[in-house]
């Protein structure tokens, strides 16, 4: 999570200027009756292409075994039933550069910063995208847990921190091109441009998973941080998932302690790998990299339950977390398999297994013992796993279709 640009939040209540300026400053272009969409897309201009080049991860590859959020969630189990086919996800960040790993899949969107969307000079949109949906590749352990889902790359800044009202115009832009899901792994103020812009989004029946924040270091502020905080209203905005953090041990990492926002649920957020600009790879820590996880499992809630809306789907990824016990977790630790494959009470439908990925079991290997996610093996699904969900549903319990994961936190975290 990448702190808030100097002058950004005050940029935003300024009020509507002539001419957009560049980000970071202290006035921006920001119609205050309704945020518009920008007609055209951000292709680069010659001058502003020689300021932006992609930025190279610090890694040659992901290395050799698989990594532990990875092996934690265990969302490979979920692509039995869907790999996110026919989403969009929509990244409103940095960019996002090509990499063979999104190839064919990323489609560049609208740019407020005068450079292309699909160009990432600070590879952090690139980063949260390779988490969302990154392709398996032979010899290469890391992937996205939504595999088959699109990525539309709506770019709203080229530099450290975002401009408050760019953030709010990129979720609608990203509303307006067709996105399902959109992440949102940068933090702001609560201003009016952005409450109406989340608010557009539920109309349009758009889920919004938004990173719950980092502590700031260098001016200690630790919000409520927007638009994840507006999860804390579920009246108003049913349709916003708050993502906080956890390190491998299950406890909460030091830069989210203090954070302020409400919380929905958590993911791995520390000594986090992904993908970079250049086919290179980089080790992310921060809620911002969390948040593309729970990303990635809305889309495959989404695929899984195409009636659902994105309130009903923001509700079964918050009731199918593995049980917060401690403070700053929300829910407890997002669990895609369960997000897919329980039936929730009042539910009938049972999902099935994708006619071309149809095993009559789904394996998940144990964890190693020291991991203290240690998940178990509890159930499996047999080739008459239908006929026994809805002899489940007559009885009006709850069918969790897959594994459950041990929730062992740590210490309990005290809240500033």
């Amino acid at each position: 999570m990448r702190r808030i640009a100097v002058g950004a939040l005050s940029a935003a209540l300024l009020g509507p200027m002539q001419v957009p300026v560049a980000l970071g400053a202290t006035s921006v272009s920001s119609p205050t009756s309704a945020v518009q969409p920008r007609p055209t897309r951000g292709a680069a201009s010659p001058a502003a292409a020689v300021s932006c080049s992609a930025r190279l991860g610090d890694l040659r590859s992901a290395g050799t075994t698989e990594p532990w959020a990875e092996r934690v969630l265990g969302f490979r189990a979920a692509w039995t039933f869907t790999a996110g086919r026919g989403q969009r996800v929509a990244v409103v960040d940095s960019g996002v550069s090509s990499t063979t790993q999104l190839a064919g899949r990323v489609s560049p969107g609208q740019s407020l910063t005068g450079t292309d969307a699909g160009l990432d000079c600070q590879g952090h949109g690139t980063g949260v995208a390779g988490i969302i949906a990154a392709a398996p590749e032979r010899g290469n352990p890391f992937v996205g847990v939504a595999p088959a889902a699109q990525i539309l790359s709506i770019k709203v800044t080229d530099q450290e921190g975002v401009n408050a009202s760019y953030l709010a115009q990129g979720i609608v832009d990203a509303v307006n091109e067709g996105a399902g899901v959109i992440n949102v792994s940068d933090q702001v103020g609560d201003t009016p441009e952005l409450r109406q812009a989340v608010t557009e989004a539920l109309r349009n029946d758009v889920v919004i998973v938004a990173a719950a924040g980092n502590a700031d270091q260098t001016t200690g502020s630790a919000g409520p941080f927007y638009p994840a905080n507006y999860a804390g209203d579920p009246a108003a905005y049913p349709n916003v998932v708050s993502v906080g953090a956890v390190d491998p041990n299950g406890t909460v990492p030091d830069f989210a302690k203090l954070v302020k926002t409400v919380v929905s649920v958590v993911a791995p957020g520390a000594g986090i790998v992904t993908v970079a600009p250049g086919d290179t790879f980089k080790q992310q820590d921060g809620t911002s990299f969390a948040a593309p996880f729970v990303a990635g499992v809305a889309a495959l809630v989404r695929a899984a339950h195409p009636r659902l809306t994105a309130a009903e789907v923001v509700s079964r990824v918050t009731a199918t977390a593995d049980g917060g016990t401690v403070a700053g977790t929300g829910a407890g630790l997002v669990n895609p398999l369960q997000a897919v494959t329980a039936v929730l009470p009042g539910e009938s439908q049972v999902v099935t297994p994708e006619p071309a990925r149809s095993p009559s079991t789904v394996a998940i290997d144990r964890a190693p013992a020291s991991d203290r996610f240690g998940r178990m093996l509890v159930a499996s699904i047999a080739g008459g796993a239908l006929g026994a969900a809805a002899l489940v549903i007559a009885g009006a319990a709850i069918v969790p279709a897959g594994r459950r994961r041990g929730w062992k936190p740590g210490r309990r975290n005290e809240e500033s």
